[in-house]
């Protein structure tokens, strides 16, 4: 008999994160031969990736390619170490999507990833699994399931700021006010590329990964504080817009307010400054995830 594991699956836009802590760049540099560097090298069906070194472009819908299976092995492989299983492995996937396109796209994605006799290796290690079985959740929703009984008798709203989308709602004793979910199409990608478009034209190049740094408030010696500066105001004014945007929506602010995504962790101490905001929780970047797996082994134990 097979090993068998669970694992959670975030395929974000910018970020690949798992119900196990793991977390990587959602992209790929794609080889026909094994590039100079071995590092977090991903060997598949006679290609070489290269995990994490360069963010893919947006895909709302990912079954339209090979890329967010690419990416899951890696993540999957992590897992098994984690276990510590050998041999042929059997995984049972919880993966999610945004609320808003939940209902028309979860049996897609479902499908997409069950798939038998799949062998890979990954840094230097060889891997022989089969996906027997994978659930489909909503996201925002599923990482409030990791806090669950602190808002089950109140009315809260849950923001998820991810890489491309804002994906927000209300939930009322647990249940989630279907009328209330919007998603708006600037998630923290967004941010930091206005942020390189505004320092192009002083001609100051920064990498998404420099500016994610200098927003979550490390302060490399490389940049000018003008430069800073540029990157904190349009941080603050991205957080006003947002939150104004949501209030349109009809969204009340006296409520608690419950963050997730890592957008939301990167621009916590801006939200927290806001004026908008009463009380807010913050979950981890992997609380979506988490949140699949908690879902997963409850539907599995029915």
């Amino acid at each position: 008999m097979n090993n068998r594991i669970l694992l959670g699956l975030d395929n974000g836009n910018k970020c690949i994160k798992t119900s196990e802590g793991y977390i990587s760049e959602a992209g790929f540099i794609k080889s026909n031969n094994e590039p100079i560097s071995t590092s977090n090298l991903l060997i598949y069906e006679g290609k070489f990736y290269s995990i994490g070194s360069s963010r893919l472009s947006v895909q709302m819908d990912k079954t339209v390619n090979q890329d967010a299976f690419i990416l899951s092995l890696p993540a999957i492989a992590d897992a098994i170490n984690k276990v510590g299983v050998e041999g042929d492995v059997d995984v049972i996937l919880g993966v999610g999507l945004p609320i808003v396109n939940y209902g028309t796209l979860k049996k897609k994605f479902r499908e997409y990833f069950l798939r038998r006799d799949i062998k890979f290796n990954f840094n230097k290690k060889d891997y022989a699994i089969n996906i027997v079985d994978c659930r489909t959740y909503p996201q925002g929703y599923s990482a409030l399931i990791t806090v669950f009984n602190s808002y089950r008798n109140l009315l809260c709203n849950v923001i998820d700021i991810g890489g491309y989308t804002i994906d927000f709602f209300k939930v009322e004793n647990g249940i989630i006010d279907v009328s209330s979910c919007y998603s708006l199409p600037n998630g923290i990608i967004t941010l930091i590329a206005n942020i390189q478009q505004e320092l192009l034209k002083t001609n100051i190049r920064l990498t998404e990964t420099q500016i994610q740094e200098i927003i979550t408030g490390k302060e490399p010696v490389l940049f000018e504080a003008d430069i800073k500066e540029v990157i904190k105001v349009m941080s603050e004014e991205y957080v006003e817009n947002i939150l104004a945007k949501i209030q349109e929506y009809g969204f009340e602010f006296h409520n608690p307010t419950v963050f997730t995504g890592g957008g939301s962790i990167m621009l916590q101490d801006y939200i927290e400054k806001s004026n908008r905001v009463k009380y807010t929780d913050f979950l981890d970047q992997f609380a979506n995830a988490k949140g699949f797996k908690i879902l997963l082994e409850q539907e599995l134990r029915r």
